[in-house]
């Protein structure tokens, strides 16, 4: 199951619930307030080690040179 990132908008705080997608659009509720929260956009990530390099930061390739 994937995991979503929301903001409440009376709090501010910030908290992840882990749901099937066929509840991916559905409210969620602030665990410290109660209130309604928004569902944040988050960043992709995946277990097979890729991430995503910055354009201001140039690749590291194999161990520092000595």
């Amino acid at each position: 199951m994937p995991i979503y990132e929301y903001l409440c908008t009376k709090c501010g705080t910030e908290f992840e619930l882990r749901r099937p997608f066929s509840e991916s659009d559905k409210l969620a509720t602030c665990p410290k307030c109660n209130s309604e929260a928004q569902k944040m956009l988050s960043n992709f990530a995946s277990k097979t080690g890729s991430y995503l390099q910055s354009p201001s930061k140039p690749f590291r390739k194999g161990t520092a040179e000595n």
